[in-house]
């Protein structure tokens, strides 16, 4: 049986895929996102996040060969085991002028969702998997190629049940990445108590 290879006609090897961990809302709360990205698009001239896009990322790995996906999984399963469901509010806008994008985060994140990240750090480390320095912070990107200043402002929390860790595949396409879970693991450590975010 011939064997794929690089060069020969007829043959090529899977390709390799960007992927990231995330919380997907529910439907009441991705639907109060959604038009909240379309307001903040407009105010600030930018380009709303497709509604099935929304989401928070709780790690993002990058681009890694198919075969690595296994390792992956292994990774969300352990890391899901270990984390309690909780209510995450997210009720401060906010952006990075430089790049044009909008956001909304939480103002204090809840610790169960801080728990969960450290714990899916430290299982994708155990198979290998570096990931970014930079400070976790929470939150969902509502628009993209802002033209004009994002100001953090208060607004009333939005909220939804995370009960669920979902590994993301995203691949480029005409107008934009397409996101598709490609596995998703409850959230069955014991039950945590949810934090209201700050409403000062």
């Amino acid at each position: 049986m011939p064997r794929p290879s690089q060069g020969g006609r007829g043959f090529s090897l899977p390709a390799a895929r960007r992927v990231f961990f995330a919380l997907w809302p529910d439907a009441e709360a991705g639907a109060a996102l959604a038009s909240l990205a379309c307001s903040v698009a407009k105010a600030r001239s930018g380009r709303a996040t497709r509604p099935d896009q929304l989401h928070v990322t709780v790690a993002f790995v990058g681009t890694v060969a198919p075969a690595a996906m296994e390792r992956l999984h292994a990774a969300g399963a352990r890391a899901a085991a270990a984390a309690a469901p909780f209510t995450l509010g997210l009720d401060r806008l906010g952006g990075a002028a430089r790049d044009g994008v909008a956001w909304v985060e939480a103002s204090s994140p809840p610790p169960a969702l801080t728990a969960l990240h450290e714990a899916l750090a430290a299982a994708l480390g155990g198979e290998g998997f570096a990931l970014e320095t930079r400070a976790f912070r929470p939150h969902v990107t509502l628009a993209r190629r802002c033209t004009r200043p994002a100001d953090r402002l208060g607004i009333a929390p939005l909220s939804w049940r995370a009960d669920r860790l979902a590994l993301v595949v995203s691949t480029s396409a005409p107008g934009g990445s397409r996101y598709r879970t490609d596995a998703a693991w409850p959230l069955s450590g014991a039950v945590a108590d949810s934090i209201a975010p700050n409403r000062d």
